[in-house]
């Protein structure tokens, strides 16, 4: 007689902990797709402003489509205005932080000081007004991550100098080229499909610059070929930070120059 009723408490006990901790779990979820939650990641790459969640899409596919960069790396998305991650990129598995990207509270939430990839993204594309933003978490990202590769979008080409002066690697001004896109447009038509192919991760060929891995100096000709073995096209070297395509085929590659080559893949080539 005193069984049913001890075997009732127990499973409206266990009913209660299953109850708690589904709450539980809900309510973490909830603390993370609303930017509450410190993020425990190592390795990720943390994406800092959302102008939208059409050009994050865009720029998560984009990396996603490269193999070497895609595994296993977690995201992180940080902004001070969006109260919470939208169901798109909740799905793609987005971690999401809110809070001010120009604070040391918000990059340590972030994992910032443990990522290896920065992308600050201009909060509102046409105004010059976000670069001012973009340089202060810039900044604040270089101070505490020297280490992190960091990539800045800006409105303003008058900017870029004073981002690369903060400290980031490279900067992508969308003011840099609408004239260019616009004049070879009218000159010579279809201009801006090649560059779209030849920029795009998804589809088709696309340019690479990759370190010349020799430990000699060799002619053009020679590194062409051997690029050529490997199913790639040679058409340049970068070198002091200057672009030069079209080379004569006696034309000097040294030790420290970056290849630049169209193909399909990643260059893997060991000369």
């Amino acid at each position: 007689m005193v069984a049913a009723p001890l075997m009732l408490v127990g499973i409206g006990l266990l009913g209660y902990v299953l109850s708690m901790s589904a709450s539980s779990l809900v309510s973490s979820r909830a603390k993370e797709l609303h930017g509450m939650t410190d993020q425990k990641l190592s390795g990720h790459l943390v994406v800092f402003n959302f102008p939208g969640v059409a050009k994050v899409e865009r720029l998560l596919d984009e990396l996603a489509a490269d193999r070497e960069f895609s595994a296993g790396r977690d995201v992180v998305l940080v902004d001070e205005d969006l109260t919470e991650l939208p169901a798109e990129l909740a799905r793609r598995g987005v971690h999401f932080v809110r809070g001010n990207p120009a604070r040391e509270e918000t990059l340590l939430r972030a994992g910032v000081d443990r990522a290896t990839h920065a992308v600050v993204l201009a909060k509102s594309p046409g105004n010059p007004h976000s670069d001012d933003l973009n340089v202060a978490v810039t900044l604040a990202i270089e101070s505490k991550r020297r280490q992190i590769f960091t990539v800045v979008e800006c409105v303003d080409y008058e900017t870029e100098e004073l981002l690369k002066k903060a400290g980031c690697d490279r900067v992508v001004c969308t003011s840099r080229f609408d004239a260019h896109f616009l004049s070879h447009e009218l000159l010579s038509p279809g201009v801006q499909e090649v560059v779209e192919e030849l920029t795009s991760n998804l589809r088709g060929q696309r340019v690479h610059v990759t370190p010349f891995a020799g430990q000699a100096t060799l002619a053009f000709s020679r590194v062409a070929e051997q690029c050529g073995a490997a199913g790639h096209l040679a058409i340049g070297v970068q070198r002091g930070g200057k672009t030069t395509l079209n080379l004569p085929l006696d034309f000097a590659v040294e030790p420290g120059d970056r290849l630049i080559t169209i193909g399909r893949e990643r260059l893997t080539l060991r000369v």
